[in-house]
């Protein structure tokens, strides 16, 4: 997931149980779209458990097919989304999804990053008409510290994002322009997309309305 350590992979986990639960609470009289919910394609497994009511929510570590190409059922998984909510962290000594994104560019570091991947797609999918894809939603996550009385996460540290690079990573780029083009998008719009910047495509998501993680 998009947050490191044991918090990051705690914080998913309970934002895919909230989520789930939120959507069968009366209270909040949600209607989700018909394949919101329901059976589960065979593309994914099916968390455990799950009911047919609930909100389906795709959740990597519970729902990769096992012996299945990680990188393939993450693009199946993200293009059938609804809705993409991926987790942004920036942590001490530069570690989360964002701060580890600050080394890219650095003395020309450059690697596949699956959390940079996942924005990209998620943001051209969501800008390609007819695709499943309606909307990004980012929940922003800073350093998490724990007490007697529970735990939770400071305030995202917004002032470090001017250290992303201004140039593109060539690798993740490539692979994400790859993957648009089995996707059905046209070449303009796979190249608009290799064109981006680092720090253009987190602005990007960042513009989206957010919600930024406190206690847990």
């Amino acid at each position: 997931d998009a947050c490191a350590g044991h918090e990051g992979n705690r914080l998913a986990e309970l934002v895919a149980t909230q989520i789930r639960s939120i959507s069968m609470d009366p209270k909040h009289e949600l209607q989700l779209p018909r394949h919101g919910w329901g059976i589960w394609p065979k593309s994914a497994k099916q968390p455990v458990p799950f009911l047919p009511q609930e909100a389906k929510v795709f959740l990597d570590k519970d729902c990769l097919q096992d012996g299945q190409s990680w990188l393939a059922g993450f693009v199946l998984g993200l293009a059938a989304s609804l809705v993409v909510v991926p987790l942004l962290s920036w942590t001490e000594d530069d570690r989360g999804s964002l701060g580890e994104l600050s080394h890219i560019g650095v003395d020309g570091f450059d690697r596949v990053d699956n959390v940079l991947l996942e924005l990209m797609l998620a943001l051209a999918l969501r800008d390609e008409p007819g695709t499943a894809t309606q909307a990004v939603l980012p929940v922003l996550v800073g350093q998490a510290w724990n007490s007697a009385d529970g735990g939770g996460f400071e305030a995202f540290p917004f002032y470090k994002l001017a250290r992303l690079s201004d140039e593109p990573s060539m690798a993740t780029n490539a692979l994400a322009g790859q993957i648009l083009r089995q996707q059905g998008l046209s070449e303009v719009k796979v190249q608009a997309v290799m064109g981006l910047s680092v720090k253009q495509v987190v602005d990007e998501v960042l513009r989206n309305q957010g919600v930024q993680a406190s206690q847990w």
